[in-house]
């Protein structure tokens, strides 16, 4: 049958059809060529392996020790503001910070970077020895805490401290950790949870089948699973952290130059802005501070190929005074550094690209030791007046609030010193607390108020200096023909003197010159009616007023010089006969600056040169620098026009007696043996209930001179009284200080 063994009706139906070959005759062939395709990829598999292991070790180990380039700015040092006897009244200090990569830090130790570590200290053959890994731990961590106690050593303190702040500084990176990662929970658990309900609702309406097919297709398309994700590593786990501010130079250089005692370790450089003379000139001197968003944004747009002193965000700019002005002299450029890292952001090595430059050195012409002791007398002087004021509330009904002192040669313009009351501490500027800041700007006496440049009062009597010039050049009045002072002009209720005010009596008969000893008002007003308000006011504009002085700070104010006659296009207040009046004696809508008075004076001192005020005396180049040429700062001069030596010649007699003569209104207060001086009172109306300005201006010696000066003291009340003896306690500062030497006068009153 043909379902018995050994049936060979295949065999035959084989043949007949022509197929000889069996597989079950050639077992072996079977069992090769399955061999084969078995073998033939574990050999190709094995071989990559081989490859790896014996042939390209090093290029993975490579990518395990792969670094990073980073570039970063190096800070560099601004320019200092020097005196011109020395002393350094702003500087950069450097400031040296300790920091630590927080994995040095972080306890207990990160196992991931434990192991990373250890693995640097073997030989690639030894990092598969489990032994000789784990022993590797145990010399880092004993590394580990060989670099505390050598720190501590360093740097004077216990290691306590210094584990102290560490801690501090994990417990804020863990704080950071936790937040992050907890946001990141929430967010993931919300994404499953929104899956999960779409899935649950789609199998409740899907029959079997159709559960199968979604199943199979979603293991096929979508990605598996993947378990819980590992938690996220903040950027604050792979950076430096700073464990002690302000640190001591020679500690951070000591550090510095060993990085292989002190793994981890990072000396952060910054520079700081400091004014060791605190209260010296504050309003002058100014304050660098940190550029704001529209200064930056300015500086783009003014040069958009690139700001040539490479101003970024976050930098210091001259904000006032000197460091505005002169801050394209005391910029400093920063230099660059390559900074390599390795994968744990640990800094392994850095490199000088371009060395920082240090901003030149600005010398300024303020005579230090007569500054201090202007500041000092100005502080006192306004501090009597507060005591007397509250002994004699009803004669002082408004204290005065503040003062300023002026001094400048007469030959250059320079600033030897200058006082405002009351005055701040420039560092106070650089980080004040809230209440420090309100308390500045709450202070009802101004501190912050540049009264040198920026405070507008009428300047009284001491602009008749001025009208006694307006009147000899006009032509319109004889300085030595005779006037008969009633001590009024018109009538006696109007347009009097102070002596007829007090006393009911004029001053008789006066010239030019005992009118400006004495201080006529009737005399000037007399004059100014003669001669008209547009003579004054051509030789006020022709000397400068209503328009700032130049002085090299900025902001500074021009005050206020009516016009008698405005074009008619100009909507202004009509020029009455009394403005006329008021004008001739420093009253009416005149204002002044007391700079520019200091510069009336050294234009009678000087014969006619109309000098720029200026505070900045030269450049000194830094050490980085290519030039070590010294760069003066030069100033236009220029002789007032149409103005004649003899004038002034007689205007400075009149001045001259002022102090000297036993008529002259400074005679008792300002006078001094040891040197001539010659000046004016001004007591300044300021209306409103208010006291008077004081004023005193003038030069010194008055024979030959070489300082111009000028003291206001606000709502101070008299010229004479108030600022005369300041004015007197100035010029025995200057002898103190050897800015001036005692004369010795010897001079016969008129």
């Amino acid at each position: 049958m043909r379902n018995r063994l050994g049936n060979d009706h295949m065999t035959l139906e084989n043949e007949a059809a022509g197929q000889s070959f069996q597989v079950d005759r050639l077992p072996g062939v079977r069992v090769f060529l399955l061999g084969l395709i078995l073998v033939v990829p574990l050999l190709a598999v094995s071989g990559r392996l081989l490859f790896i292991q014996m042939m390209n070790a090093e290029h993975f180990y490579s990518q395990f020790g792969k670094t990073t380039e980073s570039f970063e700015s190096i800070p560099s040092r601004d320019g200092r503001i020097v005196s011109i006897d020395g002393r350094v009244l702003a500087l950069d200090v450097e400031r040296f910070d300790l920091q630590a990569h927080y994995r040095w830090l972080e306890e207990p130790p990160n196992p991931r970077w434990l192991k990373q570590q250890a693995l640097t200290l073997l030989e690639p053959v030894e990092r598969r020895n489990r032994e000789k890994v784990e022993a590797a731990q145990e010399k880092v961590l004993a590394r580990r805490q060989q670099l505390w106690d050598e720190l501590a050593q360093v740097m004077k303190t216990s290691s306590e401290e210094l584990q102290t702040s560490c801690r501090d500084v994990q417990q804020r990176v863990e704080t950071i950790i936790e937040s992050v990662n907890e946001r990141a929970a929430q967010k993931e658990g919300a994404s499953s949870s929104d899956d999960s309900d779409v899935e649950t609702q789609a199998s409740a309406e899907q029959d079997q089948l159709q559960k199968f097919w979604t199943l199979f297709k979603d293991a096929l398309t979508r990605p598996p699973r993947r378990p819980r994700r590992e938690r996220i590593v903040v950027r604050e786990e792979l950076d430096y952290h700073t464990l002690a501010s302000g640190i001591p130079r020679e500690i951070a250089l000591a550090i510095s130059a060993h990085p292989e005692r002190f793994p981890g370790i990072h000396i952060q450089v910054a520079t700081l802005r400091e004014y060791p003379q605190k209260t010296l000139a504050p309003h002058e001197i100014g304050i660098r501070h940190r550029i704001d968003e529209k200064t930056l944004k300015s500086r783009q747009q003014r040069f958009p190929e690139g700001d040539p002193l490479d101003y970024k965000e976050g930098d210091r700019i001259g904000k006032m005074g000197v460091e505005r002005t002169y801050d394209r002299y005391l910029r400093g450029l920063r230099g660059l550094k390559k900074v390599v890292r390795n994968r744990q952001g640990e800094i392994i090595r850095t490199e000088i690209i371009r060395e920082p430059k240090s901003g030149d050195d600005v010398v300024l012409t303020l005579n230090t030791g007569l500054q201090d002791q202007v500041q000092d007398l100005l502080d006192e002087s306004l501090q009597e007046l507060r005591e007397g004021t509250e002994e004699q509330p009803a004669e002082q009904t408004d204290p005065a609030s503040g003062g300023c002192i002026v001094v400048l040669d007469v030959r250059t313009g320079a600033i030897v010193a200058t006082a405002s009351a009351p005055r701040y501490d420039l560092n106070l500027l650089l980080h004040p607390t809230p209440e420090e800041w309100q308390a500045v700007l709450n202070d009802p006496r101004r501190p912050l108020f540049p009264r040198a440049t920026q405070m507008m009062l009428p300047p009284g009597s001491t602009f008749k200096a001025l009208t006694s010039i307006a009147l000899m050049e006009s032509g319109k009045v004889d300085p030595d023909e005779p006037f008969i002072c009633r001590g009024y002009l018109d009538r006696p209720d109007r347009h009097r003197d102070y002596i007829y005010r007090h006393y009911g009596v004029g001053h008789n008969e006066l010239t030019l010159t005992r009118a400006l000893r004495e201080s006529c008002n009737v005399y000037f007003f007399q004059a100014a009616r003669t001669m008209g308000p547009e003579t004054i006011h051509h030789w006020a504009d022709q000397l400068g007023f209503g328009k700032p002085t130049g002085i090299d700070i900025p902001g500074e104010r021009g005050g206020h010089l009516p016009d008698p006659s405005p074009p008619k296009s100009e909507k202004k207040s009509p020029w009455y006969p009394g403005d006329t009046l008021g004008m001739a004696i420093g009253q009416s809508r005149l204002t002044v600056t007391p700079l520019q008075i200091a510069r009336l004076m050294a234009v009678v001192a000087n014969d006619g040169e109309m000098v720029v005020p200026h505070l900045a005396h030269s450049v000194v180049p830094s050490a980085e620098s290519s030039t070590t040429t010294r760069q003066m700062i030069s100033y236009p001069r220029r002789y007032v026009s149409g103005i004649h030596p003899g004038t002034l010649e007689r205007v400075r007699e009149g001045l001259i007696e002022v102090v000297a003569h036993p008529r002259g209104t400074g005679y008792k207060t300002v006078r001094l043996k040891e040197v001539t001086i010659a000046g004016k009172t001004g007591t300044a109306e300021n209306g409103g209930g208010k006291n008077d300005h004081a004023w005193f201006a003038g030069f010194v010696p008055a024979q030959r001179p070489k300082y111009a000066f000028a003291v206001v003291i606000e709502h101070g009340g008299s010229g004479s009284r108030v600022a005369g003896p300041v004015a007197q306690k100035l010029v025995r500062a200057m002898l103190d200080t050897s800015v001036l030497q005692p004369t010795q006068p010897k001079l016969q009153a008129n």
